[in-house]
């Protein structure tokens, strides 16, 4: 970052106080979890389980209100995620290892751009061809029914099934006006970056600036846990084994950043609080467990396509997309031109002064935390 850059960023924004926690948060908050530590989270490989069903941001007391008002066959737990968003969660548990044994069923674009492509024995990913333009995201009931068909033909692995639901866009009963992913889409796809002030803002995010309550964000976000329920339910009892119920992170909502006196909204990288971490774990064996074999990964084409950069696009803010490129990862293959600090910068350019490794240990896979900084543009 030069001078310059900071004096305009600062000349520009020194009175909008969301710009400042975010600032302070990827400056600060980040590294500073990076290099203490945050609670410690055991691999999703190393835990016992025939299928997954992944609920992408998903915090355990929103899991469990929904839990005491529905039920689920099964017993309620918890457990710490790794990291608190997606491409944070996959390289933490799957980056620089293989697991043959696994197939992944995928409604979120992450798992194509940020794992190789023999990480797992297949991958199925729902959202290529069962995308809802209107909605904006893939419908639960999609994911179940190509979990279902994964289950038949791949009877002898593991499965992990993820579902983009309770993540944005809110598309149950219960919907607040926000940023959603046409929105992100545009503003990722414009090289020159728009100005921060006019980017529409997510329901989180707009909770933090005052505009909209803490029960009017939390009854959104909980009904669209609500619309996945049944399809858990139904993958629940359909599905042979023991199948865990869980998610890669939660959300904040206005929690503080211990032991900074600063609240976090949303769910940026590296910041490792207990509500982005604790994440449900509801365990049901439908009867015996399945016997797993690994076998060679099948072969697939991995071209980023146009509709793989748009979905992409739609999941992932340009500063997200700076922070993950910066640690090694794929996505700035899929998201050419973004901004990062400086207009027109390539991701890869950003300085790594938070990366305290050593060049040894820079690999993927190494078991080090990798995602410290988080960057918003």
């Amino acid at each position: 970052m030069t001078v310059r850059y900071a004096l305009r960023e600062i000349r520009t924004h020194w009175r909008d106080r969301q710009w400042w926690r975010k600032r302070f948060l990827s400056r600060v908050v980040a590294p500073y979890y990076t290099r203490f530590g945050g609670p410690e989270g055991d691999p999703l490989a190393s835990l016992e389980w025939d299928t997954v069903l992944l609920l992408d941001a998903c915090r355990y007391d929103l899991f469990e209100t929904v839990y005491e008002d529905r039920g689920l066959p099964g017993e309620l737990g918890e457990r710490t995620s790794m990291q608190s968003g997606t491409p944070g969660y996959l390289a933490e548990n799957f980056a620089g290892d293989s697991f043959h044994d696994t197939v992944y069923v995928t409604a979120n674009p992450y798992v194509e751009t940020e794992l190789p492509e023999d990480t797992f024995h297949a991958v199925d990913h729902v959202w290529r061809d069962a995308w809802d333009d209107d909605a904006g995201t893939v419908r639960p009931e999609a994911v179940a029914d190509r979990a279902l068909d994964a289950a038949d033909r791949y009877p002898d692995k593991r499965l992990i099934v993820h579902f983009n639901q309770p993540h944005t866009p809110f598309i149950g009963e219960e919907q607040v006006a926000g940023r959603g992913m046409d929105a992100i889409r545009q503003t990722a796809m414009d090289e020159s970056g728009p100005d921060p002030r006019d980017r529409l803002q997510t329901p989180f995010e707009r909770l933090g600036s005052g505009d909209l309550s803490y029960a009017e964000v939390w009854r959104a976000y909980l009904s669209n846990l609500e619309v996945a329920w049944d399809s858990v339910e139904r993958l629940l009892t359909e599905l042979d084994g023991l199948t865990a119920v869980t998610a890669d992170h939660g959300n904040a909502m206005g929690e503080y950043a211990s032991p900074f006196p600063i609240k976090v909204y949303g769910h940026p990288l590296g910041i490792l609080i207990p509500a982005l971490t604790r994440v449900p774990w509801h365990t049901f064996q439908n009867g015996e467990r399945r016997d797993v074999t690994a076998d060679p990964p099948e072969r697939t084409d991995r071209e980023v396509d146009a509709d793989t950069e748009q979905r992409l696009r739609s999941l992932a803010t340009p500063s997200e997309a700076c922070v993950l490129a910066r640690f090694g990862h794929t996505i700035h293959h899929a998201l050419p031109g973004l901004t990062c600090e400086r207009r027109g910068a390539n991701p890869r350019s950003v300085p790594s002064e938070y990366d305290r490794r050593d060049p040894e240990t820079r690999e993927r896979g190494s078991g080090q935390r990798r995602l410290s900084r988080v960057r918003y543009t």
